[in-house]
């Protein structure tokens, strides 16, 4: 009797044992299913991306998603009557897939800004989650002087801010900044700078688009090629809320 207690004693005691030793192990260890999902993010990473039009005219989704771009830009509209025909199709394919998405405005010098702004929000349908709404000002060989450029740049965004409760993003090269719109809009816009010569651009960009000549399982023909200026949280900071 006496052996059988003894055994029983030492039988719960190396149960104890055990559960204390589970108890020692599930507190240092956190399964990944528990950990907040900042922390299964990598922080180091390249965040890069592309930007689409309707001039990729074939696009096999499937194969975008396992490239894994961290984010696509898709022209909305140009001017004050143009939609390009793709946007709400492609745009609507990578948010499905989890891509982060951005639309874009042509600027037109030959209308107002306000009319142009008026246009991209009606077409756009910008929402929650999205990448803020981006203005591409480009050179062209026929251009109104510097001041009608500065005024109705400033009338596109200002009204897209009023509207969206969001600072857009501005496309351009570095010299088109410099010298037409560094005068009305502050520090606190976001450039994204197109310039494909090896080295960062000049001013001070957030993305930087490398190169117009990029090739990408998924994507017949060439596809502009895009980085961030920083990894995904940062990116995730920009996003509309």
């Amino acid at each position: 009797m006496k052996k059988w207690i003894a055994a029983l004693g030492y039988f719960l005691a190396m149960m104890v044992l055990f559960v204390g030793n589970t108890s020692m192990v599930s507190n240092v260890s956190i399964p990944n299913n528990h950990a907040p999902i900042d922390s299964l993010l990598d922080t180091t990473a390249l965040v890069w991306g592309i930007d689409l039009s309707h001039h990729q005219k074939q696009v096999d989704w499937d194969q975008i998603e396992c490239e894994k771009p961290y984010f696509i830009f898709f022209k909305a509209t140009e001017g004050t009557t143009h939609v390009d025909r793709l946007y709400h199709k492609y745009k609507f394919e990578a948010a499905e897939r989890d891509i982060k998405v951005g639309s874009y405005h042509f600027f037109s010098y030959t209308t107002s800004g306000k009319d142009q702004a008026v246009h991209f929000l009606k077409t756009a349908h910008i929402q929650k989650g999205d990448l803020p709404p981006v203005l591409d000002v480009e050179f062209k060989k026929e251009m109104p002087n510097s001041a009608w450029i500065s005024k109705n740049v400033k009338q596109w965004v200002d009204l897209i801010e009023d509207s969206l409760g969001v600072k857009p993003i501005i496309y351009c090269p570095c010299r088109m900044y410099n010298d037409h719109l560094e005068t009305v809009l502050s520090d606190e816009y976001h450039l994204w700078i197109a310039d494909y010569r090896k080295n960062p651009p000049g001013c001070n960009w957030t993305f930087w688009q490398k190169t117009d000549r990029h090739r990408l399982t998924g994507i017949a023909g060439n596809v502009d090629y895009n980085e961030f200026r920083g990894n995904i949280l940062e990116l995730n900071e920009i996003l509309i809320d």
